[in-house]
């Protein structure tokens, strides 16, 4: 079990150690939860979406939408002599 302090601020603002957000990956502009269970406070990494998000995103680039596409022609074709 890894146990580390942290103060918070005036603002209520909490960093969280180096070698937590190096273990968990956890970078600036991600999210993350918090959850109150029987007098504890949890933090939760936030899920993948900013990740998936950026795959999508290059993937968009790099192989433009088509134009127009007849999807009953493209299926229907299938099945013609």
């Amino acid at each position: 079990m890894l146990e580390l302090k942290a103060k918070i601020g005036t603002r209520g603002q909490v960093v969280i150690p180096k070698p937590i957000r190096e273990l968990f990956q956890i970078h600036a502009g991600e999210d993350v939860f918090f959850r109150v269970s029987n007098g504890d406070i949890l933090v939760r990494k936030g899920p993948g979406m900013k990740i998936l998000n950026r795959l999508l995103d290059r993937i968009e680039k790099k192989t433009p939408e088509p134009k127009e596409i007849d999807w009953d022609m493209e299926y229907y074709s299938q099945f013609e002599d």
